[in-house]
């Protein structure tokens, strides 16, 4: 390989690995952004194409100490069940609990979940490259 060829490779070697890092960086600001409560909707729809599924987890885990794990939910979280389990006496199954814990509402649980599966799995840095996808909030009736 040509001493040029080599340099050029190394420059696109680097360009790639600061794409990657403002990229994560990024996508962490956002994170630290919708811990916040008062979330307006265009902003939060706005924001999830730089973000992806862990960053999506991250917020809810860290919304939780506080608030109800929805970024459009403002609620504050109190009496939280501290058992891990629901039984359904009615339905005679038993219901892991852990992540329900994390919202105020069925509702707030279920847009949330909504939500995470259409954040796309695609890495950060290479999202410029693909269509910007739309996203949609879950109806309030449902």
């Amino acid at each position: 390989m040509t001493t040029e060829k080599g340099e050029q490779l190394r420059q696109q070697l680097i360009a790639a690995v600061v794409k990657k890092r403002a990229a994560i960086a990024r996508a962490h600001e956002i994170v630290v952004r919708l811990l916040e409560p008062g979330i307006p909707e265009p902003e939060f729809l706005s924001l999830l194409c730089e973000i992806g599924p862990p960053n999506y987890s991250d917020i809810v885990d860290e919304r939780e100490i506080n608030l109800c794990g929805y970024p459009l939910c403002s609620t504050v979280l109190e009496n939280v069940p501290k058992q891990k389990y629901s039984i359904s006496a009615s339905k005679n199954k038993v219901y892991d609990i852990t992540e329900r814990k994390k919202f105020c509402s069925g509702y707030c649980f279920k847009a949330s979940e909504y939500i995470k599966s259409q954040v796309p799995t695609s890495p950060l840095w290479l999202r410029d490259r693909e269509t910007r996808p739309s996203f949609q909030l879950l109806p309030r009736n449902t």
